[in-house]
């Protein structure tokens, strides 16, 4: 029985190695048959990625550099009808409104002639069709930049 034990480890040894050096080998065969496939995909996977990510960034930035495109134009757009005075009148011209290309009442010049001559329901009539004219004029012009600005963007107008 000595033999036996003498010979038991060895067998046991023998036995734990040969296991593991086919459990191995027939990982090494697995993983490395596989492995080839699975760096293509992953340099496949990570160059999609890639270039996902670098067009997802070039788009954003694509989309940040119109943003502010737009918005310098917008700014400009929107100082040139602050500049912009619109004049509405009535009363046969006695009365003149005028606002800026925003709609902003700058300032109202009545005729004091007018003014003595007619009743102040004439007066506030003339006046109120004097301002709905200027708003009226202001609104045009604004439309049309605003219209000139989607063209200029390559937007499709407003007013369709």
């Amino acid at each position: 029985m000595t033999h036996h034990n003498c010979l038991w480890p060895h067998l046991h040894l023998q036995k734990s190695t040969l296991q593991q050096s086919t459990s191995s080998t027939k990982r090494n065969l697995l993983w490395f048959g596989n492995d080839e496939k699975k760096a293509k995909n992953d340099q496949k996977d990570t160059k999609q990625q890639s270039k996902s990510k670098m067009g997802t960034t070039a788009t954003t930035m694509e989309n940040f550099k119109q943003s502010q495109e737009l918005g310098k134009k917008t700014s400009s757009l929107l100082n040139d009808l602050s500049a912009t005075s619109v004049e509405g009148s009535a009363g046969k011209g006695k009365i003149k409104v005028i606002v800026d290309g925003q709609q902003r009442p700058k300032l109202v010049e009545i005729d004091e002639d007018y003014f003595a001559q007619v009743g102040v329901e004439d007066f506030t009539e003339a006046l109120a069709i004097a301002m709905q004219d200027a708003h009226d004029r202001s609104t045009k012009i604004m439309e049309d930049k605003m219209a000139s600005l989607y063209i200029e963007l390559g937007l499709p107008s407003p007013k369709q």
